[in-house]
C-alpha cells in the first residue's frame, strides 16, 4: 500500500509538469529497485497473493459479507489487470534494456490504454482502502481520524488520474506540434520501442493472462468439488436454541454456520480473530470442536474466558453442539462502520460514587412538587458539574441520588484520586446549595457519598426512541453494588463520605488523619467484610488531601 500510494502521488504531479513526475519517478526508481526495497515490494506481493489464494481455497461456506466478496473479486482482477503494466515497465526495464520513464509511460498510455489504465489504477486503490479500512476500524483512534483519511482516499486517487491524464495530453501535443503533419502524437523513437516490447512481450502477456484465469478456474473447480461432496457427506448439528437447528457442515467455522444459515451472528472483525464480538457459549461437548487457534486464544485470554467461551470466527465445527452466541445483534447495530467498543461491553478497572440526599422524604412532605424539582435541580446541577469537572461521568440520576463512573479513559489510580476529589467537592456544592436554597428548606441539605474502585463491565445497555443513536453507557459489576452498599454506610458511621480501602491505596491518601475512622462492613452476597474509612468531615480532610 506504501508502494501504490506514492505510485498515484507520482502520477498526480502531472499537475505540476512532466519534469516534476519525473524527478520524483527518479527517487522512486532508487528505492524500489535496491536490494532491500525489492525484497519488500515483491516480497509483500508475494505473501499477499499466497495469504490469499490459501484463504480462498479453505472457505467452507459462501455467505461471506458483502466487503469481503468485494476484496476477492477486486483482488482476483488485480493481477490480470497488472500484468500488461509489469511486462511494459520493470519486464521492458530488466530484459530489454528500455530507459522506462515518464515520457515512455506516457506515450504507451495515451490515449488508446488510458481507460484500462484508470480501471485499473481504482481496481487496486479499491482493494487496498478496503484492506485498510477493515483492519484499522478497531484501533481506538480510527473513528476521529476516520473523516481525514476518507477524504485523503478519494483525492489521491483523483489528483492520481487527473494528473498522469493531463501530463500525457500536454506531451501528445508537444509532440503533434513538433511533427511534420502536426498530428503524430509519439516520437518515431517512441515507437519503435514501444513496437519492440509489444513484438517481445504480447505472447508472455496472453499467456500469464490465461494462466490467471486458469488458477481462477481451478480455484473455483475445487471449492465446487468441495461443496458437493460435502452435501453427501456426514452433517453436524448446531442447536443456537429457541428452536434453531443447521445441519453444517464438517469442518465449517461456527461463524460460516451461522451466516450460511441467515441467523445473525456479530462479527466486527470479519472473522479474523481481532475482535471479540463472536465469541460464543458452548453447552454441549467441547471435543466436537476443533482446537483453539492461536490468536484464539491469545485474545480470550486477555478476557479471561472459561474453557466453554469460544470465538465463532475459529472454532470448527466436526460433530453435534449446542451453542449460544454471547453478542446478539440489532438490525441497527450491526452496520459495518459501528466500532464503538463500550457497544459490546469491556471490561474495566474505575472507581464507582453513588451519592444520596440525607432525608430527603421529609423535605419532599413538605414541599410543592414544583419545589421538589427545584430542589434536586439547583444541587445535582452543582453536584453534577464537579463530577464533570475531575474527569467523572454521570451514569443515571436516580430520584434522590446518582451515580457516577471515574476512569473511562483514565487509569484506575487516576479514578480513584478524581473520585476523591470531586466527592470533596460534591460535599462543599451541597454546603453552598443549602445557603442558596434556605427559603425552601427547614434544615440545609446533608448528602452521603459512598466510592468504590474495582472491575466492572463498561457498557451501552437499552435502547433509544429510533434505535439509530447509541445507548446510554452504564456500569455493571460488584463493583457497583459495593459502592451502593458504601453509600447507604454513611447512615450507620455517621460520615460524609465513606470509601473502600481499595481506593484509598488506589489514590494514595491518608487513612490515619483525625477526619478518618477506619471500619468494616458487610456486603449482601460478598462472603468476607469490606475495610473502609469513613470521613467525617470532608472539608477537613480535603485540606489534608491536597484541596
Amino acid at each position: 500500500m506504501t508502494y501504490v500510494t506514492l505510485h498515484l502521488v507520482n502520477h498526480s504531479l502531472g499537475h505540476i509538469s512532466i519534469e516534476a513526475m519525473q524527478s520524483m519517478l527518479t527517487v522512486m526508481s532508487a528505492i524500489w529497485s535496491s536490494i532491500p526495497g525489492a525484497i519488500l515490494l515483491y516480497g509483500a506481493l508475494f505473501v499477499h497473493v499466497v495469504l490469499a489464494l490459501w484463504k480462498i481455497t479453505n472457505l467452507r461456506s459462501l455467505w461471506l459479507a458483502p466487503w469481503q466478496w468485494v476484496q476477492i473479486v477486486l483482488g482476483v482482477a488485480i493481477p490480470y489487470m497488472l500484468i500488461t503494466h509489469i511486462l511494459v515497465t520493470r519486464a521492458a526495464e530488466n530484459l530489454l534494456d528500455v530507459n522506462v520513464d515518464y515520457p515512455y509511460e506516457l506515450a504507451f498510455l495515451w490515449p488508446e490504454n488510458a481507460l484500462l489504465q484508470n480501471l485499473m489504477l481504482l481496481v487496486v486503490w479499491t482493494h487496498g482502502i478496503v484492506g485498510m479500512h477493515f483492519w484499522l476500524r478497531l484501533r481506538d483512534w480510527y473513528q476521529d481520524w476516520r473523516p481525514v483519511l476518507a477524504a485523503v482516499s478519494v483525492v489521491i486517487p483523483s489528483l492520481s488520474i487527473t494528473g498522469w491524464l493531463t501530463a500525457a495530453k500536454l506531451q501528445a501535443g508537444r509532440t503533434a506540434a513538433l511533427s511534420q503533419d502536426g498530428t503524430q502524437i509519439v516520437t518515431a523513437e517512441q515507437q519503435e520501442v514501444m513496437n519492440l516490447v509489444i513484438n517481445t512481450f504480447w505472447s508472455w502477456d496472453q499467456n500469464a493472462k490465461w494462466a490467471i484465469i486458469g488458477i481462477v478456474i481451478l480455484i473455483v473447480t475445487i471449492l465446487t468439488m468441495r461443496f458437493a461432496l460435502a452435501s453427501f457427506g456426514k452433517r453436524a448439528r448446531v442447536d443456537y436454541g429457541d428452536g434453531k437447528i443447521v445441519n453444517a457442515t464438517p469442518g465449517q467455522t461456527l461463524l460460516e454456520v451461522s451466516r450460511g444459515a441467515r441467523i445473525p451472528h456479530m462479527s466486527v472483525c470479519g472473522g479474523r480473530a481481532r475482535c471479540s464480538t463472536c465469541r460464543t457459549m458452548i453447552l454441549s461437548d467441547p471435543d466436537e470442536l476443533g482446537a483453539r487457534t492461536d490468536a484464539e486464544s491469545r485474545l480470550l485470554d486477555k478476557l479471561n474466558a472459561g474453557p466453554n467461551v469460544r470465538l465463532a470466527c475459529q472454532t470448527r465445527v466436526f460433530g453435534n453442539m449446542e451453542v449460544r452466541p454471547l453478542v446478539q445483534p440489532h438490525q441497527q447495530l450491526t452496520t459495518r462502520t459501528n466500532i464503538d467498543p463500550l457497544g459490546w461491553g469491556v471490561e474495566k478497572d474505575v472507581a464507582v460514587l453513588f451519592l444520596d440526599i440525607r432525608g430527603f422524604s421529609k423535605i419532599s412532605e413538605k414541599s410543592l412538587p414544583y419545589d421538589i424539582v427545584f430542589i434536586l435541580n439547583a444541587l445535582f446541577g452543582e453536584v453534577a458539574t464537579k463530577i464533570e469537572d475531575h474527569n467523572g461521568f454521570v451514569d443515571k440520576f436516580m430520584g434522590d441520588g446518582l451515580m457516577a463512573i471515574f476512569g473511562i479513559n483514565t487509569t484506575a489510580e487516576q479514578a480513584s484520586r478524581d473520585a476523591l476529589l470531586a466527592a470533596i467537592d460534591c460535599q462543599a456544592a451541597s454546603r453552598t446549595a443549602s445557603r442558596m436554597l434556605t427559603p425552601h428548606l427547614d434544615e440545609p441539605i446533608r448528602i452521603g457519598i459512598g466510592i468504590h474502585t474495582g472491575q466492572v463491565v463498561l457498557g451501552r445497555i437499552g435502547k433509544t426512541a429510533d434505535q439509530k443513536g447509541p445507548s446510554r453507557l452504564t456500569a455493571i459489576g460488584e463493583t457497583v453494588n459495593i459502592a451502593a452498599r458504601l453509600e447507604s454506610a454513611t447512615k450507620d458511621l455517621k460520615a460524609e463520605i465513606v470509601v473502600s480501602q481499595a481506593t484509598n491505596e488506589q489514590a494514595g491518601m491518608d487513612g490515619n488523619l483525625p477526619s478518618c475512622e477506619q471500619s468494616k462492613i458487610n456486603v449482601h452476597n460478598i462472603s468476607q467484610p469490606i475495610d473502609v474509612i469513613a470521613i467525617k468531615d470532608a472539608a477537613e480532610f480535603g485540606a489534608k488531601f491536597g484541596k
